[in-house]
């Protein structure tokens, strides 16, 4: 047994009660954003969760904070699916696209709220923690991937790079909203597109 001491019930409740608020605010998000986007504040969210505002701030300092972190557990869930997968190769690309567009379809209105005036390359270099766990998410299925169409895995963080592009949750979302593509037939076109755009880098490089 670890000599570490329990912490002091008082703590624990503190603990608790802490990830219950958090996990409150994210879920207010979310149900906001896919029912009234335009009203998306930390006075509306608290309002949701049933939090006063003060505690809500206590928690994150801003609506673009609470955003990240929505984000932020929304890609740690497919890196949570990507880590479990026992597919390999192309099947495993195919299987974290296809998981992908169901947590759009759970998350997206919510995703497509944040924003960044920084590029995704300058975000990876600067060690971003969204960015990381999307890097940690997509690394081994798209590795997989370039090696099943005989591109070279040094190309890894331009693959990646374009992949941010053509699976960008505010794109799938109006392929799939605005066209009267099935669900099949986005992911299908968005995962040939991707190839070729590999395929070209790789020709021109």
């Amino acid at each position: 047994m670890s000599g570490q001491q329990a912490a002091p019930r008082g703590e624990r409740k503190l603990r608790s009660d802490t990830r219950r608020n958090r996990r409150r605010l994210l879920e207010a998000v979310g149900e906001l954003a896919r029912e009234a986007p335009d009203e998306l504040t930390m006075q509306a969210v608290a309002s949701r969760a049933e939090i006063g505002p003060a505690t809500a701030y206590r928690y994150y300092s801003s609506m673009e904070e609470v955003l990240a972190a929505y984000v932020l557990s929304v890609v740690e869930e497919l890196g949570d699916f990507t880590a479990r997968s026992t597919a390999q190769g192309r099947p495993l690309f195919d299987a974290v696209v296809d998981k992908w567009v169901d947590l759009l379809a759970e998350h997206g209105p919510a995703l497509v709220q944040l924003r960044s005036r920084r590029g995704f390359l300058e975000r990876l270099h600067n060690g971003s923690e969204i960015i990381a766990a999307t890097r940690d998410a997509w690394s081994e299925p798209v590795r997989g991937l370039l090696d099943d169409i005989g591109l070279p895995a040094g190309m890894l963080e331009y693959a990646l790079f374009l992949g941010n592009m053509i699976f960008d949750p505010r794109e799938v979302q109006d392929l799939m909203q605005e066209t009267d593509l099935s669900r099949r037939e986005v992911i299908t076109r968005l995962t040939e597109a991707y190839c070729g755009a590999l395929r070209g880098w790789a020709r021109v490089g």
